[in-house]
Parts: C-alpha cells; sequence; structure tokens
C-alpha cells in the first residue's frame, strides 16, 4: 500500500506542477508589453498656421500676370497639408488694407490655443501703383512707418503699417512665430524673410537672357546686335534708376564697346548707368508701349531698321512691342532666329511629342544688296555719291516680357515674343511649410536639411534668414515643363 500511495502523491504533484505551469503561462501572455510604443507620447505637435495675405480681388481678364496674391494661398495650404498641418489648424485671412490686416493679426493672437505653437504667415499689404501691378502682386516693397516728410495717403499708410508692425510684435512676445513674405515693415524683424523678386532682378534675368540669346560675347564694333529697351515709368524716379541698374550691369560693357547698339539712338557708347531716363516711356497700356516702340523704329523710308532684341520688361509691354513690330512690317517670329525650331517643334513640344534643341543664334537676314561686294579693283561707277546703301532688315526680333500672362502665352507658343517669366510660386510655398514646421517645433532654420536659405537679410540690425528663389523663365522650348505640367495653367491656356 506504500508503493502505492507514493506513486500517487508523485502523479499528483505532477499534475500540480503542470497546472502551475500552465497558469504562469496564461498569466504571461495578458502581461502588457515591457516597451510599448505610443504615438501619442512620440509625435510632434504640428501645431498651427496663419496664412495672412492681402486680397488681390477677383481677376476677370486674362491680360494679368499669374504671380496673384489667391494663387500663392491655395498653393501655400496645400503646402501645409502636405507638412501635416490639419485643415482645422490653418487660419486663411485676406485683407484689402493693413488696417484689416491688424484686426487679423490681433484676432489670431487672441482666439488661437495658446498651449500649441503657431506661425503667422504673412504679406503686409501694400499699395503697388499701375506700372508696379504689371510685374504681378508679388514685387518686394517696403512699408514706411515713420510720418516724417509724408503727407496725406503716404502718412496714413506709414500709421497704419506701425500698427501692423506693434500688432506682430505681440505675436511674438505672445511665443508665435512670424514669417515676413515678400514686403517689409522699416524697424520690425520676423523670424524668417521669404524674399521675392524685385523689378531689378527681373531686368537683370531678362537682360542676361537677350545676352545669350543673342551671343552678344561675340558680337563686335562691326557687328553689333541691335537691342531696344522699353522700360514702362511710373514717375518714381529711384524705382527707374533700380530697373535699368539690373539691365546695365549686364548690357553696359555690350554698348560701352559698340558690340550692342541701340536702333532709336537712345543709347550709345557713351550712355552710363545714369542713362535710363533716356529709354523710359509714360503709359500703363499696351498702346503706349506700341505708340513708343513704333516712334524709335519708324523710319522716313519706309524701310526696316536692323532689330535683335527688345527687353520689354513685362508681358503687358511685350504685346505693345509685338504689335507695333507687326504693324511696321517685320516677318517670321522668334523661331526663326534659331533654325532648328520650327512652330510645329514647339507644339509638338508642348503637346509632350519631342524636345527642342537649340542652336547658335545666327546672323541677321541679310539683304540681296548688303551682300553683294565690289571686287577688289573693280572700277568705282558710283560718281561722287558714296552714301551707305540703304538697309532694310525686317527680320523678327527677340521680344522678352516677365509675368506669364495669359493672354500673351499664345504669342510665345506662335514665337512672336520670345520668353516670358514668373515666381516659382509652389516652391516657395513648400518653403514656406516646411520653415513653419521648423519653427513649430522650435528649430533653427539653419539646420533644416529640406530647406535651401539663400542667406540672411539684415532687418533692424538682426540678419534674418532668408528665402529666395530665382525667376523662372519661359520660352516656347520649356512652356509645357515650367508651365503646364507644373499645373500652373492649362493646355487651353497657352492655346492649344
Amino acid at each position: 500500500m506504500r508503493g502505492r500511495n507514493d506513486w500517487g502523491a508523485k502523479i499528483i504533484a505532477l499534475l500540480t506542477g503542470t497546472a502551475m505551469l500552465w497558469s504562469l503561462t496564461a498569466c504571461g501572455q495578458q502581461q502588457p508589453d515591457p516597451t510599448p510604443t505610443t504615438t501619442a507620447s512620440t509625435t510632434t505637435d504640428t501645431g498651427q498656421a496663419a496664412i495672412l495675405l492681402p486680397n488681390d480681388g477677383i481677376t476677370l481678364s486674362q491680360s494679368t500676370p499669374l504671380n496673384k496674391w489667391t494663387k500663392l494661398s491655395a498653393a501655400l495650404e496645400n503646402a501645409l497639408n502636405d507638412d501635416g498641418f490639419s485643415d482645422k489648424d490653418i487660419t486663411t485671412v485676406k485683407s484689402k488694407t493693413l488696417d484689416d490686416q491688424t484686426k487679423a493679426v490681433t484676432d489670431y493672437i487672441d482666439n488661437r490655443d495658446d498651449n500649441r505653437p503657431a506661425t503667422i504667415i504673412i504679406a503686409p499689404v501694400a499699395q503697388p501703383d499701375d506700372t508696379t501691378r504689371q510685374y504681378g502682386d508679388y514685387i518686394t516693397q517696403t512699408l514706411r512707418t515713420s510720418t516724417d516728410d509724408t503727407t496725406g495717403d503716404d502718412t496714413t499708410q506709414a500709421q497704419q503699417a506701425a500698427s501692423l508692425s506693434q500688432a506682430l510684435a505681440k505675436a511674438k512676445d505672445d511665443g508665435i512665430h512670424v514669417i515676413l513674405v515678400s514686403n517689409t515693415i522699416d524697424g520690425y524683424t520676423p523670424d524668417a524673410y521669404v524674399g521675392m523678386s524685385t523689378i531689378r532682378e527681373i531686368a537683370h534675368t531678362q537682360a542676361s537672357l537677350l545676352a545669350d540669346k543673342l551671343v552678344l560675347s561675340k558680337a563686335t564694333k562691326d557687328n553689333p546686335k541691335s537691342i531696344e529697351i522699353l522700360l514702362p515709368s511710373n514717375g518714381d524716379d529711384t524705382a527707374d534708376q533700380e530697373a535699368f541698374a539690373g539691365i546695365w550691369e549686364v548690357l553696359g560693357p555690350y554698348f560701352a564697346t559698340g558690340a550692342a547698339v541701340s536702333p532709336s539712338g537712345l543709347l550709345n557708347t557713351t550712355s552710363d548707368e545714369t542713362s535710363w531716363n533716356q529709354i523710359t516711356f509714360t503709359g500703363t497700356d499696351k498702346d503706349s508701349a506700341q505708340a513708343a516702340l513704333t516712334t524709335r523704329l519708324k523710319t522716313d523710308t519706309h524701310t526696316h531698321q536692323p532689330i535683335d532684341g527688345v527687353l520689354a520688361m513685362n508681358d503687358l509691354v511685350a504685346s505693345g512691342a509685338t504689335a507695333a513690330l507687326a504693324d511696321l512690317g517685320y516677318e517670321g517670329t522668334a523661331a526663326d532666329i534659331n533654325p532648328k525650331i520650327t512652330i510645329g517643334g514647339i507644339v509638338d513640344n508642348i503637346a509632350g511629342n519631342k524636345d527642342l534643341k537649340k542652336e547658335k543664334v545666327p546672323e541677321p537676314q541679310k539683304t540681296e544688296s548688303e551682300q553683294t561686294e565690289e571686287p577688289d579693283g573693280a572700277e568705282d561707277t558710283s560718281g561722287d555719291d558714296q552714301s551707305t546703301p540703304v538697309v532694310d532688315d525686317p527680320a523678327w526680333p527677340i521680344v522678352t516680357g516677365y509675368g506669364a500672362y495669359p493672354s500673351n502665352l499664345a504669342a510665345v507658343v506662335n514665337g512672336q515674343q520670345w520668353s516670358t517669366g514668373l515666381e516659382r510660386r509652389d516652391d516657395y510655398a513648400k518653403a514656406i511649410a516646411t520653415a513653419s514646421v521648423a519653427l513649430n517645433d522650435d528649430r533653427k532654420l539653419t539646420s533644416v536639411k529640406d530647406l535651401s536659405l539663400s542667406g540672411t537679410t539684415e532687418m533692424n540690425g538682426t540678419q534674418v534668414p532668408t528665402i529666395h528663389l530665382s525667376l523662372q523663365s519661359v520660352s516656347a522650348s520649356n512652356l509645357k515643363s515650367a508651365l503646364i505640367d507644373a499645373g500652373y495653367i492649362s493646355a487651353a491656356d497657352a492655346g492649344l
């Protein structure tokens, strides 16, 4: 009996041990993971953002630039969404006046969630004149806050700018970051600055384009290139001088050597940076530009002065220039200047069928009388009349512009206008969104690898991190990729 009892005890002990093992195993399966991952504890709050841009109104005309505040606002909303901002965390306000903008800043300070990071993206409302508007909404302007030496509307704007500066300063005191876009305010220092184009930069870009396309580096006094510059003026000497400075920095050396000449004679080898008032014209419409170029090119002999390039500053002026050239009887298109490019090829390129390969710009076409030379030793039978033969060169020149006006895109496609240009709006929006995320995370912008800074801008004694992108030049050869594929326009906008 004792053996049986020992055997039974061993069985009971084994079963008890097995039951306990099962129990411990079951309890172990129910234990929480010793190293849990919770998104709430590791995810950074992207925060909030306010987009406070000027109200550019409703544009019904096609004769306006693509650089509009409304377009930038939409691009910013999309870019902020892509970088993690929810719709409810993005506030968008469009303001017609500086007073409206000041109220928008104050309201945002009062109504936002104080426990969350926030960034204000603001372009102070400016009052551009009709000439400046021809370049688009993004032209950089500085708002004065001092009322010294101001009267009337200027005094009112200065007072309003001072109020906006104070509101933005309060926002920073409350922990809100500020990104200033395009326009600056005297005496105010933001966390970051987005410096868009100046008229000087637009002028410099077009002059560089002309110098490249006309191969001015190989032009000489004996075989010069003929260039006419049309500078629309609003009567502001400082603005006119700045625009001309951008042009003269590129073309001045060629005029000085005679490698570049002005068909009108307004610029010559003695011209310098002070000659800006020689090539300005007044007027804010196409007819004014057309009249200016017609006056400069018209001859008493009804022949066509040779002209290789027209620097038209913006698309409105370019449309007047092409109208003048057509009325004066100039023939062909810009495509004729590069023999490897045809209008059919341009359309194929825009349709995505093939790329265009640009060749060196050839010399202007010569008339038969110019090509015929007397052989050495030939008897001169012309009598005493040694006058220079009349030159008739109706070849169509390169015409530059800026603004990417929808109304002008067909002219770019058919070759009447060689080029236009615009700001890289969507790229700016992406950069601003990246900067907003970094600021809300209290990171220095200089440490953000995905953000390309152009350097700094001194504001009120402080070096402010600056975002600045080069202008996008557009011609028939890249119109599809730069405008249509990028989503700025549709094929129908280009007349296709």
